[in-house]
């Protein structure tokens, strides 16, 4: 990607940009030096909005970068603060902090450019503990199974604590038209050989989605529970903007391929499937009983595949956006997609066949029906048998999805 020309108006202390190439597009806001002086820190922010509880009489800044932005720590009257900010935007934060579990490490507050979050600030904590990235990485290179699969089960059950708030606070009926348009988008802009829509069901509900979910953002509370960690959003975001909520089971689905990432650079020789198992036990543990059911998670309507597929056309945009090169394991997912969807495809002559076995069945229940009221007692074989037929078949329709718990992007 290039720079072109960018008529945005930055706030103070920011520079603007507008990168593009390869059919993408960013617009990010840098800060400039004088934001990590004191003096520069203040006059920047005061003319920003600020929501909740932000630093008083900052007093020294330093500043170091990591792959989601600058990372700020701020010493101020009041003691010491992390800021993050958010160069290329970010879901909105305040809702979600809002309704977070207690166990959670959400934003204190933040300040606002043109109504949308540009920086998040949080108290330090000196107390915290290793995330579950780097403690997960360690049980599979030692290939110690338990201990990897007792801290997967943790970390989806935290995840579905914060899901079980989401839907208290919102949910929307699924949005099959948009959800499937970005799909389009991606695939569009990727020029992908793979192509794929679903017919989403009531399972997964629009909510206030994470949008990313990693094994980093996760580390024990001060209490000894497992907490989630909201924050910035990954580059994705800002090149593939998404102006409406998705489901939870995408959020699941995000937590998976990033299990997938940490299993490949672990060259453990623990198999992945009772990983993804036990992750899938801890979040049913805790989310509501309808996001994760067999059907919410049945392949045949998209299920926890389908978003995995787009969490991994996401690392295929940002490795094209920064020409880093094949992303694994997500361009080994979308290579099997086509095989997949294959599958998918011919087990709906299976459920074609269990519709019409079971309309034949009704119609010969009813035969026998007005054969029996005008007193013709006769054993209903006929209807019996097609209806055993259209349960086999729809039995056999439903297992022909892949189970979700098996990574379908590798031999397990």
């Amino acid at each position: 990607m290039v720079e072109v020309d960018c008529e945005r108006e930055p706030p103070l202390g920011f520079t603007s940009h507008l990168m593009r190439g390869m059919r993408l597009r960013l617009e990010l806001l840098e800060p400039e030096e004088s934001l990590s002086t004191p003096e520069g820190w203040v006059e920047a922010t005061d003319e920003l909005e600020a929501w909740g509880e932000v630093p008083e009489g900052v007093q020294a800044v330093s500043v170091e970068a990591d792959e989601r932005g600058p990372v700020y720590t701020l010493e101020a009257a009041d003691g010491q603060w992390t800021a993050e900010v958010l160069p290329w935007g970010s879901a909105n934060i305040r809702p979600r902090a809002r309704i977070a579990p207690e166990s959670a490490c959400v934003p204190s507050g933040g300040y606002l450019h043109e109504g949308a979050d540009l920086i998040l600030v949080r108290r330090a904590d000196p107390t915290s503990s290793a995330d579950a990235h780097s403690v997960l990485l360690d049980h599979l290179q030692r290939d110690d199974l338990d201990s990897a699969q007792a801290l997967l089960h943790r970390c989806g059950a935290a995840l579905g604590r914060y899901h079980a708030a989401a839907e208290a606070e919102w949910t929307n009926p699924p949005d099959q038209k948009r959800w499937n348009e970005r799909f389009a988008e991606l695939e569009t802009r990727l020029k992908t050989a793979s192509l794929w829509r679903a017919p989403f069901t009531r399972g997964a509900p629009a909510t206030l989605d994470l949008g990313d979910v990693r094994l980093s953002m996760f580390a024990e509370s001060n209490s000894g529970e497992m907490g989630i960690r909201i924050g910035p959003s990954r580059p994705a975001f800002g090149l593939i903007e998404t102006k409406f909520d998705l489901p939870a089971i995408r959020d699941f689905a995000s937590l998976l391929m990033d299990l997938s990432r940490v299993h490949l650079e672990a060259k453990t020789t623990l198999g992945l499937t009772p990983l993804r198992a036990v992750l899938i036990e801890g979040w049913g543990s805790t989310a509501p009983p309808s996001w994760c059911s067999a059907r919410a998670f049945s392949a045949h309507t998209g299920g926890v595949v389908i978003w995995e597929y787009e969490q991994a056309l996401l690392d295929v945009v940002e490795a094209v956006s920064h020409q880093s090169g094949r992303p694994e394991p997500a361009v080994s997912l979308v290579e099997r997609v086509p095989t997949l969807q294959k599958s998918l495809f011919n087990s709906r002559l299976l459920s074609s066949a269990s519709w019409l076995m079971g309309i034949l069945g009704f119609i010969g229940a009813s035969n026998w029906l007005m054969l029996a009221l005008a007193g013709n007692v006769l054993f209903p074989s006929m209807p019996l048998i097609l209806f055993t037929a259209c349960w086999v078949l729809r039995r056999r329709y439903h297992a022909a999805a892949p189970p979700p718990e098996l990574p379908f992007h590798r031999d397990d």
